[in-house]
């Protein structure tokens, strides 16, 4: 097992586990959860790397090219051998080195303390900036145009901003439920400097922060916020007309799904039927997107919600609710439409299609978020 070293015993007061470290200069900070519940959690050294115990404020030092497990231990945490109060912070001496944990590289300084006494939350602490870097080639290719990734740093950066609350523990996660951010492994040339040349750039209306929605593909027409989750809408997510993603390979989709398989999905909502006569769309939004299916049956009509059968039958196969065709076929029936994705926001695929005509970010931004102002965020 490898020793922990006790480098520096001077008491800090504990804010200085929880601050920005002096590091304000770089502009807002973010806090992401990059895991939760963690039963423990495997860190690799390439560097030396300090340990802060955030109740004493005592610094030890782990010792470089060396492996350490960090797992909870008699409502404390355990570094190699040391039981330390949590919460403690993981950072380097030197701030170009970074921090391999689970296999990732990330550049922040690393909160872990425990939850529900047996379990680890690891959160990142990093400027809003270095975040993008991990952020801009998970959400979109970094072989894309570079107005297109300039436009998804000043979305991305906006939407992580929306969600900055001191008032919780985190701000964001690292998976699909607000972003995916991957660490600071995978950023290139194209990536930092779509990030660098768009800094601290936001969008706002009316003056506050916009939630910047973005998806894959709209297919044809943005979804409005009200029609995908029933939300208020404004006037920048109220949903417009985009011919620019038609030549994307996700702009047009096919699925098919078993009569069985539709007919359990109804039975779990309470249907009694036996027998499925036909499958149509009932409701559409303006967009065009489906908001409700039609079932009739045996025992009558059914009509379920479109979100919740894509949530039943799988995101990645029924891509959007842009369903343009229902046909009987053989065993079951085929489902056509358009797009990948919620639909509301900024539509991926057209602005890339949109750079590659030219059109600079600026522009791209204000065709999917009309009225918005795009600012310095302070």
């Amino acid at each position: 097992m490898k020793r922990i070293l006790a480098l520096l015993l001077a008491v800090l007061p504990c804010p200085a586990l929880l601050a920005a470290d002096g590091r304000a200069a770089e502009g807002p900070r973010i806090r992401v959860a990059i895991a939760r519940n963690s039963p423990s959690i495997k860190l690799k050294t390439s560097a030396k790397i300090f340990v802060t115990e955030g109740a004493s404020g005592k610094k030890f030092l782990l010792l470089e090219n060396a492996a350490y497990d960090i797992k909870p231990s008699a409502g404390g945490i355990a570094v190699a051998g040391q039981q330390l109060a949590s919460p403690i912070k993981l950072s380097p001496p030197d701030g170009e080195e970074r921090i391999r944990l689970g296999g990732k590289l990330y550049k922040g300084d690393i909160l872990i303390h425990t939850v529900a006494g047996d379990r680890l939350d690891i959160i990142e602490h990093l400027s809003i900036e270095d975040y993008l870097y991990g952020v801009l080639p998970v959400e979109m290719s970094p072989d894309w145009p570079l107005e297109a990734l300039k436009a998804q740093a000043v979305a991305s950066r906006t939407y992580a901003m929306k969600y900055i609350n001191t008032s919780r523990d985190y701000d964001v996660t690292d998976g699909v439920e607000k972003q995916v951010y991957t660490g600071a492994g995978r950023a290139n040339g194209r990536i930092m400097e779509a990030v660098n040349s768009t800094r601290g750039e936001v969008l706002k209306y009316k003056g506050k922060l916009l939630t910047a929605f973005f998806h894959a593909c709209c297919g044809g027409h943005t979804a409005s916020a009200k029609s995908a989750w029933g939300e208020d809408v404004l006037k920048p997510l109220y949903g417009v007309q985009d011919p620019f993603c038609a030549p994307s390979r996700h702009s047009r989709w096919k699925f098919y799904v078993p009569t069985q398989d539709l007919l359990k999905f109804i039975q779990t909502r309470g249907s009694t039927a036996l027998k499925i006569k036909g499958v149509r769309v009932y409701k559409k939004d303006r967009s065009g997107r489906a908001v409700s299916l039609r079932f009739t049956t045996d025992r009558g009509a059914r009509d379920v919600s479109v979100n919740e059968f894509r949530k039943h039958i799988g995101n990645s196969e029924f891509r959007s609710s842009l369903v343009t065709r229902v046909v009987p076929v053989k065993g079951g029936y085929e489902f056509a439409g358009r797009g990948w994705g919620h639909g509301v926001g900024m539509c991926q695929e057209g602005a890339k299609y949109m750079a590659l005509k030219g059109r600079p970010y600026k522009k791209i931004l204000r065709h999917y978020y009309p009225g918005v102002t795009i600012t310095d965020y302070e």
